[in-house]
Order: structure tokens, then sequence, then C-alpha cells
């Protein structure tokens, strides 16, 4: 049996204070729970950090304490349990911490070694400043000739010592100078080397938490007891391997889970789970209010010589009889979001073996799965955007698990060939995937004669024409399904006339994806084959006016 205490929704805190939702006694014996962490789960967003412990639990009221959590720790998802019935679990309080030091035991080491190598370098600055100073004197020895007047010159006598040991001297602090500069290039290319390890792992938190707990036991006894808290700096993304054979025409689809921290504490030889719940604003169906509808009150008409403040306190004047119809207001009332968790149709992965994530925000990648699909080949041409042939994959999704949207590393052949992002898959979905451009399809754009300019007697009528001829040739050893997809202009005007020209291909596919003026035609070369698609379209509309295109792909035809 275990006894838990959470203290979700009745936490709030007050400025850096401890906070409780019962008061815990001060003369309570301290029990520490030596906790570390067992068992983490990891939102796209945040995670939820479990520690475990054995504390010996005396007899009477004591205080369980839990020290060195994070200062981010949410008191809203606060639980505290105890597996041992008999003890039971009172009041439990947080208390922020204020440290003399940071409180990531990395961090305050890194901090520490830079600090070091920092004073290493000054002592080598000074060396090499002393040495410059000696270089100096001997400069100003030499400079003083036997017998200059007024001046302490060198003597014959001495000459020859004094000219050896100026010698050695130099040799010496050139040496120094020498050796300190290579030192301390070192020291900086270290220093450089800590401060991208500490930016990757600096909280610049001075504070922990600390969790206090109200037990109660009969007799002494021990037990096991755990916290769990929520914390922000932490989350997961899917990173998707898709693998294409094209022989085969096999498509192998491998899931993996990009997992980064930044919480201030290592999760080392952890239970890891990832979960696709996504804390929302609110799981309740959306309530509706009344709506009212009522005439705006009138602007006052405020003579320049009214006292303005008295006219602003003044109540608005009703309508007068006979004046004309007001605009109208409409006004609502929206009920306020409360925080809550989303479980329904939600995947929980629970990576096998323990692993350890570090708090250096670094991302670390873990296998969850792998689909295997057969798939259909086709080259899709765009020519207006690009006159080259894309070779895509396509099968249907029939598991029942959707899989996400994500990252995609797309590989053909073995070959990798690039990278995009994926829609999610549900269940029942036609996918289709992109895997670079098919060398084998040759695609070449030849525009043909046209007849434009302008016609009619009474109504002048401008004629815009466009002919082309797209031609594609299959370098395959087999045919293959090639799709051409273009767009004629569609008229917003009813003076405007958009009509499909004589010899025009008649395209497969109409308004495609429901977006108006798209065409797609579906042609399947044999090898060595050359097919054509003859696209050819006026525009008709007044003389003398101008015409005006706009971009609207997402525009659906209706």
């Amino acid at each position: 049996m275990r006894n838990r205490c959470s203290t979700t929704g009745l936490l709030a805190f007050a400025a850096a204070s401890a906070l409780g939702l019962v008061a815990v006694s001060a003369t309570a014996a301290d029990v520490i729970a030596d906790a570390r962490i067992e068992r983490v789960t990891v939102y796209r967003q945040g995670a939820t950090v479990t520690r475990f412990a054995e504390v010996a639990v005396p007899a009477g009221t004591q205080r369980l304490i839990f020290r060195g959590l994070p200062a981010d720790v949410d008191p809203e998802t606060l639980q505290v349990s105890v597996a041992n019935p008999g003890v039971q679990l009172g009041g439990i309080e947080l208390a922020r911490i204020n440290e003399a030091n940071f409180v990531s035991e990395p961090e305050r080491d890194l901090r520490h070694r830079i600090e070091e190598a920092g004073d290493q370098e000054a002592v080598l600055k000074d060396e090499i400043a002393t040495a410059q100073n000696q270089l100096k004197l001997l400069d100003s020895l030499a400079a003083n000739p036997a017998g200059s007047p007024n001046k302490a010159g060198v003597d014959s006598a001495n000459l020859a010592a004094v000219l050896g040991t100026m010698a050695t001297g130099e040799v010496a602090a050139r040496k120094r100078i020498r050796e300190a500069t290579v030192q301390i290039r070192a020291i900086d290319a270290r220093l450089e080397q800590l401060k991208a390890d500490l930016a990757k792992i600096a909280t610049t938190s001075k504070q922990s938490t600390e969790v206090r707990a109200a037990v109660v036991a009969n007799a002494p006894l021990t037990a096991a007891v755990a916290v769990s808290y929520r914390i922000a700096s932490a989350g997961w993304e899917w990173i998707y391997q898709a693998r294409l054979d094209t022989t085969a025409k096999q498509l192998r689809l491998d899931r993996q889970a990009s997992v980064t921290q930044g919480s201030g504490e290592d999760w080392k030889n952890v239970e890891l789970n990832l979960t696709t719940a996504l804390p929302i604003g609110d799981v309740a169906t959306p309530a509706l209010g009344s709506v009212f509808v009522d005439f705006r009150a009138p602007q006052l008409q405020v003579n320049s010589v009214y006292n303005k403040s008295v006219a602003a306190a003044a109540p608005a004047a009703a309508p007068a009889a006979g004046m004309p119809s007001q605009e109208i207001v409409v006004t609502g009332s929206r009920r306020q979001r409360a925080e809550a968790v989303a479980t329904e149709y939600v995947a929980d992965y629970h990576v096998p073996a323990r692993v350890t994530v570090l708090a250096d925000r670094q991302a670390r990648l873990f296998p969850i799965g792998q689909n295997a699909f057969d798939v259909a080949l086709v080259a899709r041409i765009v020519p207006s955007a690009d006159p080259q042939a894309h070779l895509e994959a396509s099968f249907k999704y029939t598991d029942a698990l959707p899989i996400e949207a994500g990252q995609l590393a797309l590989y053909r052949d073995g070959a990798y060939v690039g990278a995009a992002e994926t829609a999610a898959f549900l269940p029942g979905a036609d996918v289709r995937m992109p895997f670079g451009i098919d060398d084998r399809i040759r695609v070449a754009i030849r525009d043909e004669a046209t007849q434009s300019g302008q016609k009619g007697l009474l109504s002048r009528q401008s004629v815009r024409e466009t002919r082309q001829r797209i031609d594609v040739t299959n370098y395959h050893p087999t045919a293959i399904a090639v799709e051409v997809l273009d767009r004629i202009p569609v008229s917003k005007n009813a003076d405007i006339r958009v009509e499909f020209l004589s010899g025009a291909t008649e395209p497969t596919i109409r308004d495609f994806e429901g977006k108006a003026g798209v065409l797609l035609w579906k042609l399947e070369p044999a090898p060595q084959q050359t097919l054509s698609v003859h696209q050819a379209y006026s525009i008709q509309y007044p003389a003398g006016r101008q015409l005006q295109e706009t971009e609207g792909s997402e525009n659906r035809a209706e």
C-alpha cells in the first residue's frame, strides 16, 4: 500500500518563501531522504521526474525532507508518496533555498575550472611583464659605454663578466616570454572549450527547491518514499529515417526520439518514458454563453465651449426619435481556461534498458520502432516551378496507431538524398514521400506559336494566348508512372474569360486536390519513349484594361 499526497491545484507560491498545505511542526525531527532520480517521463515540452529513496522513520511525528530539487519545480504537479501502511503522510510544504554558489554540480565544476584557468593566465601575464622589464634594464646597461660623463658606466675590468651576465639574462628572459606566450595560447583554447561546455549546461540558478512532508509512524520502521515533480526545461521530438529500395519497391521507416534537457540535474541510469500527451488549455467541450444584441449608443456631440470632463462623466443620451439606424454591437461571454492534460489517444514509449541524459541541452537519439511499406514509385514534374522530375514513393498507411509529424531524413538505395518535414500519418491515409531528383526522366519545355492580340469591332477584346509543349522522356529500363502538374489562371471577374484552346491535352484531373485551376496529367512512358503534354489556353478581357495575377496556392475550387 502506498500513501500519497499531492499538492496539485492547492499550492501557490509567495515570493521566495516556503508554502504549505498543512503547517509542519518546527519541533519535528528531520528525516533526510537521499533520493536519486529513477524514472523520467518526457513530454513534447516538459518532463515529470520521479526520485526514490529508502528511509528509516522513527516512531512519532517526523519531517521527511527531499533536498536539491530544481528551482523550476512546478508546485501544481508535486506528489509525495510513502510505500508503507505504517506511515501516515500529512502536509507538504515547499521552500526555495538560496545557495551561496550555483546549485548544479557540473556548472559549479566548470565555473571553478574557468576561474582556475583565468588565474593561471594572469600569473603567466605577470611573468611576461617581469621578463620584459628585465630586457629593458639590460638594454639600459648596454646603452651606457664605459667612462661616459655623469653616468655609471661599465669599466673595462668588469666588461667581460657584465657582457656574459647580460647575454645569459637576455636569453632567459626571452625564453620565458616565449614559453609563457605558448602557455597562454593553450589556456585560451581551454577556456574557449570550457565556456562552450558551460553554455550547454548553465542554469545560472543559485536556488534549489526543498520538499518537506509531515509523516507519523506508530513504531520505528523502514519505508520506500518517492517524490515526483514536473520541470519545463526538457522535451522530445520525432526524428525519422526513410530508406527507399527502388528495386524491391519497399520503404523502411525508422522512428527515433530526440530528447534534450537543461534542468540542471543529470538523469543518470534512469527509466525513460516518452509520451505524446500534450498539456492544453482546456480538455472540456467549449461552453457557450449568452449573446446580446443592441444598438450602439450615439456619440455625444460636445460643444467646443462645453467642459469635456463634465461630458465624459455624463450618462449617454438615449437615441432620439427618427434617428438613422445605428451600428449593431455583439457581445458575448468567454469561459476562463484552466490547465489540463489530454490523455485520450496518447501513445507512450518506454525506452528499453536504463539510459543517461545529461543536462547539457544536447540531443540524444533513442530508437522507438520500425515500419516497412510496399510502395509505388512516381516521378512528379511541376514545369512552372522546376523543370526536373522528382521521385516520390506512395503507399497507404494501414497501421492503427498514427505516426506523428516530424523531421525526415531520406535515403534512396542507401544514399542520403536530403531532408524534409513530414505530416502525420493517419490510419487509412494515402502517404507520399519525396526522394530527390530522378535523373533518368528528362523534361523539355518548348514555347509554341500564339495568336495574341485584339479582336472584335464593336466591343474590342484583348486576347492573350499561352501555348507550351512539355516533353517527358523516360530513360529507365522499365516504364514508370509520371505526373505533370501545371495550372491555368482562374477568373475572378465576369469580364475576364479563360478558355482551353484546341490542341490542348485534356488533363487527367482538374482542380487537383481541390485547388482551382491546378491540372494533373498522368503519363506512363515506356523506356526511351517521349510523351508530350500540350498546355494551351487563352485569356480574353476588355481592351484597354490591364490584368493582375495573384498567387493563391490554398484557394479551393468551388
